[in-house]
């Protein structure tokens, strides 16, 4: 494989994280009823969409930008830790 090869998939699955990252903040950020539902089950104040709905943007943006996506994968980890344990404690083991 190619140099110039692993860059495009690179891209590919970069542009393909980032818009499940944005699609959940925007829904987030608008309040959808799924969105608002989901904050109640895991037990967080509805107002927790909004620095949630930033954060999710946030990082789809930094995927995007190849001199922060090494940080923004970290956090992309830290964040996936965290949806972890919201969802173990709210008894939605099978929503992982």
């Amino acid at each position: 494989m190619t140099t110039k090869t692993k860059k495009n998939i690179s891209w590919v699955l970069a542009g393909l994280l980032a818009l499940g990252f944005a699609n959940a903040g925007i829904t987030k950020l608008i309040g959808a009823e799924m969105q608002i539902k989901n904050l109640e089950s895991w037990g967080y104040p509805l107002w927790f969409r909004f620095p949630i709905g930033l954060i999710e943007i946030a990082l789809a943006t930094g995927i995007l930008i190849p001199k922060f996506r090494k940080l923004t994968i970290y956090g992309i980890f830290v964040w996936t830790v965290v949806a972890i344990i919201t969802h173990l404690q709210a008894g939605q083991a099978l929503m992982l």
